[in-house]
């Protein structure tokens, strides 16, 4: 526990700033090597008292934060006998997402209060914590565990969103080898309207004792090397540029699960961003194409009914009627493929033949 909350050590002393008979609660409790039942009960009752007592706003950020650490407290209480399943059990990015906010909140207000008393160390915590997530995941995805890999790169995404974009992109692209198309999607979406890739920037610089492109975590870090004569020609590249690309594949993955209206939406985007990407164009239409077949899917079954129900003019006339709606229901998706691709011959003629089932002569006449 206490590697994983050095900050909250720092914090112990909190109610110097709050005079608050539930802050020396937690403190004691905090503080203690081995910490009870009872004291995991009183640690609870004070941290929600603290809640809703806390007025001024020194003890606001910090009644946040000891609720925030509760599980770290409960992890204490088993001292000895925490297995490391209940040490990973603290990983879930719920908690690791709340963690990094309250860091970034306390270390704000001290800003804000111009009293540096924790940040530093804070500061520091902070950038240890998430090396040791990133080594985590790294190992993870070094023993092909992509999914789990996939869901630590996205907790160190929420634990420091404005740092660590791109997190986000390597659990997008573990997600895939995972084969986890749901998760895939969810990570998209979110990558997709992500800050990072729609206004990042990623910082390059050649290795010249490799002559390797490298990339580097932040401007300054890239000028520390070039600094050090170590690299040269930098290059900035906005991360917007591999929107596109992303998008593609969000699409895909709308049609894999079934979302066709969200995929129909996402390459309408792409479109409008790649006008003359020619792998868009092709996937876009085969997405409208495969759906206008998927309607008339039925219409071989529906012709035999109609061939053997000659005899009876009522059920002959209402399905050939079924047939026509069948077709119109269809035209939308087909006009859509032929307006992507009007070069396609099987769209043509299934588009022609649906004007013409629905005594749309004229229409029929303009595609050629």
């Amino acid at each position: 526990m206490k590697k994983l909350i050095l900050s909250a050590t720092l914090l112990l002393s909190v109610a110097a700033f709050a005079q608050k008979d539930e802050l020396k609660t937690l403190k004691k409790i905090y503080s203690k090597s081995t910490i009870s039942e009872k004291d995991l009960q009183e640690y609870k009752s004070a941290s929600d008292a603290l809640e809703t007592l806390a007025v001024e706003e020194s003890d606001k950020v910090y009644a946040k934060f000891y609720k925030v650490m509760y599980p770290t407290v409960v992890l204490a209480s088993k001292g000895s006998k925490a297995t490391m399943q209940d040490q990973m059990s603290l990983y879930k990015p719920d908690f690791i997402k709340s963690y990094g906010e309250v860091i970034n909140e306390t270390i704000e207000f001290e800003k804000k209060s111009g009293k540096k008393i924790y940040t530093d160390e804070l500061i520091e915590e902070k950038a240890e914590f998430k090396k040791g997530i990133s080594a985590l995941a790294m190992n993870l995805n070094s023993t092909s565990k992509f999914k789990e890999a996939s869901v630590l790169f996205y907790s160190l995404y929420t634990f420091d969103p404005k740092q660590e974009g791109k997190a986000l992109k390597n659990a997008c692209i573990l997600s895939i080898q995972a084969e986890d198309f749901v998760l895939a999607q969810k990570l998209y979406e979110e990558y997709t309207t992500s800050d990072y890739l729609n206004n990042g920037v990623t910082y390059y610089a050649v290795n010249k004792a490799s002559g390797s492109e490298e990339e580097f975590d932040s401007k300054e870090h890239r000028s520390q090397y070039i600094s050090l004569g170590s690299h040269e020609k930098p290059k900035d590249v906005k991360n917007v540029t591999l929107k596109v690309a992303a998008l593609k594949l969000l699409a895909l993955l709308y049609v894999n699960n079934l979302e066709t209206e969200k995929a129909k939406i996402t390459y309408a985007e792409a479109r409008k961003l790649a006008p003359n990407d020619e792998e868009v164009k092709k996937d876009e239409f085969q997405l409208y194409y495969n759906l206008g077949l998927s309607l008339i899917a039925d219409e071989g079954k529906l012709i035999e009914e109609i061939n053997n129900s000659r005899n009876n003019v009522n059920k002959f006339n209402e399905l050939m009627q079924k047939r026509k709606e069948m077709f119109l229901k269809a035209i939308p998706e087909f006009e859509k493929a032929y307006s992507i691709n009007p070069l396609d011959v099987n769209t043509k003629n299934i588009l022609k033949s649906a004007y013409e089932i629905n005594g749309l002569a004229e229409k029929a006449k303009t595609i050629n």
